[in-house]
């Protein structure tokens, strides 16, 4: 793994191109944008500015180049902002949300006690208990 300032942002692309919240031309861009602004930047960003966009197997292989394994709480907290953001625009509908963070609890290493909280979340919205929608909705306002 790089030790770089590079290393949450790379892997907040990494789990947002694993998630379907970042499509492929948005990481290339990030990549041309960081090595037009340091040239001493991770090789592998190199490479990603040159994979075709629609190759996300190596795009997010060369993001973990530069990650390594696992995200930290601020990713965390960022990709929970995106996906705010996405159900709050229209973006995405509040059952594609849903299978978001099911996805999100399964990919990522989440701490135990949030992991818990997204479970209980989601199991209220399965049995359709009321106000669950409105929970999660408020739950994910708070990473705006």
């Amino acid at each position: 793994m790089t030790s770089s300032p590079y290393v949450d942002e790379a892997a907040f692309h990494r789990a947002a191109l694993l998630l379907g919240l970042e499509r492929g031309e948005d990481v290339v861009r990030w990549a041309d944008d960081a090595i037009g602004r340091d040239p001493a930047a991770p090789p592998a960003l190199m490479e990603i500015s040159t994979t075709d966009p629609g190759d996300l197997t190596v795009l997010r292989q060369q993001l973990f180049e530069i990650s390594g394994d696992g995200e930290s709480a601020g990713v965390v907290r960022r990709l929970f902002g995106l996906v705010h953001a996405h159900l709050s625009s229209g973006r995405r509908s509040f059952a594609d949300t849903m299978t978001v963070l099911k996805q999100l609890r399964a990919f990522l290493k989440l701490d135990r006690e949030l992991n818990e909280h997204l479970k209980a979340l989601g199991v209220d919205v399965a049995l359709g208990r009321d106000g669950a929608e409105q929970r999660v909705r408020e739950w994910l306002r708070q990473h705006e």
